[in-house]
């Protein structure tokens, strides 16, 4: 469905949509959800752990899953109940470099607005939803005037946690796509965060997330023992039952309706991946002219098609390209088999070794597109579901590139293709090599 069509231009600009009523369906990445579901009981043992304090293992944790899993809406939700809480709460991604300088740069945006700030009720005593006594506004304020430019990360976040100890508070450290971070400024991170946290005692907590793939790769660092040790979580799978539960709510929250099956339709079509549910509600709204007309069988057809279209762009296709050629086959032998079958199957079509075929199992576990499944078979996940891979497959071939690999003698020899930080390169030896990486 074109949407294009639906822009005016207003006063020389653009404006979508109209006459579309307010919705409050929110299909943005990390954006806050009307309605948390399905993470109900990460969110309330994380927030216990936060509330305990340096000795219990959630207090610093890190959230593992494949893109649209919710982790940057679960990092927003609690860091925003800590700042609530009247903790002081520096928020950043990992995806661009100067993660230490732009954490210093946070507390010296935090000294000017505590010093804008009036001084009404300051001194107040107040128990937080952290179960702390804290004094919001005075002991902040007083920690954030005594830092100093020169000094390094360890001592500003030294000093805030230990204003943090004096005022029965804490400080927050959120730090999301972790996996695009760059080696040393994690490296050393890790450390700062391993001396203040674990060694000290002080209440620094943490707070971190990533793609399933770093238990591979970022966690394996012998120098990133803090990081390696935090308490982790998988993101839980949405149900169905999750999905009809936020869509009905949200929509009846905004005055809509839903007509015939569509309901059962669209929770069906959200699959396990909130960003999904987003989108296929979203849609569902925009086609249905909700609320002033129902969401119908119809709508819930269309919407579907739209959010399949959106996720296959901007999910199934970043992964996809970022799978190596053993990745790929395998897929793709998967999807010769239907979309499952058992490992044995699926290894008897591919010319990889056994020890290879492990590593790309786990890899594609974690990348979220493929799951185990309870009888031991491996099936097709919702990040690059069948008819996306389907479709990939198909462009491929059109183009001849798996004709070519296939006809290679060397089509089972894939690359290593591992991480060289220092180099800014990835590995060129094939795969299941012996002796160090080489980039060239």
């Amino acid at each position: 469905m074109d949407f294009s069509a639906r822009l005016v231009p207003v006063n020389g600009s653009l404006r979508p949509f109209p006459d579309a009523p307010a919705s409050l369906f929110t299909p943005d990445f990390g954006q806050e959800p009307h309605l948390l579901v399905g993470r109900e009981g990460l969110v309330s043992s994380l927030r216990e752990g936060l509330g305990a304090g340096p000795r219990d293992p959630r207090f610093t944790s890190l959230l593992l899953g494949p893109r649209g899993s919710g982790k940057t809406v679960v990092l927003n939700h609690l860091g925003s109940l800590a700042r609530e809480s009247g903790w002081i709460v520096l928020p950043l991604d990992a995806g661009t470099s100067g993660v230490q300088e732009r954490i210093i740069e946070y507390i010296g945006w935090a000294r000017e607005l505590h010093d804008a700030a009036p001084d009404a009720g300051a001194g107040r005593i107040e128990r937080t939803s952290f179960r702390v006594k804290v004094l919001p506004l005075e002991w902040q304020r007083e920690a954030v005037r005594e830092m100093r430019p020169r000094w390094g990360l360890r001592r500003h976040l030294t000093t805030l946690a230990d204003h943090a100890l004096q005022h029965r508070s804490a400080v927050l450290l959120v730090l999301d796509e972790m996996q695009s971070g760059e080696r040393p400024e994690l490296r050393r991170l890790s450390a700062d965060l391993q001396h203040i946290t674990k060694n000290e005692q002080l209440p620094l907590a943490f707070l971190g997330a990533g793609l399933s793939e770093m238990k591979h790769t970022l966690l394996d660092d012998k120098r990133m023992t803090f990081f390696a040790r935090c308490d982790r979580r998988d993101m839980p799978p949405l149900a169905p039952v999750d999905a009809a539960r936020f869509l009905a709510q949200t929509a009846r929250d905004a005055g809509g309706s839903f007509d015939g099956d569509a309901l059962p339709s669209l929770a069906e079509a959200s699959g396990s991946l909130p960003y999904k549910m987003q989108l296929v509600g979203h849609h569902a709204w925009l086609v249905a002219g909700a609320p002033d007309h129902p969401i119908d069988d119809q709508a819930a057809v269309v919407a579907s098609r739209e959010a399949n279209r959106i996720m296959h762009e901007r999910v199934s296709l970043p992964v996809w390209h970022d799978l190596n050629e053993a990745e790929q086959a395998y897929l793709r032998r998967l999807a010769e088999l239907g979309g499952e079958g058992p490992p044995t199957q699926i290894a008897a079509g591919l010319d990889i070794s056994s020890r290879t075929l492990g590593r790309v199992l786990a890899h594609l576990v974690n990348a979220g597109c493929v799951a185990l499944m309870p009888g031991g078979t491996v099936r097709v996940a919702d990040v690059i579901p069948m008819e996306g891979l389907k479709q990939i497959i198909e462009q491929e071939n059109l183009h001849g590139g798996h004709e070519a690999r296939s006809a290679s003698p060397n089509a089972g020899r894939t690359k290593c293709n591992a991480l060289m930080p220092r180099a800014r390169a990835r590995c060129i030896m094939t795969r299941g090599h012996a002796g160090a990486h080489r980039s060239r």
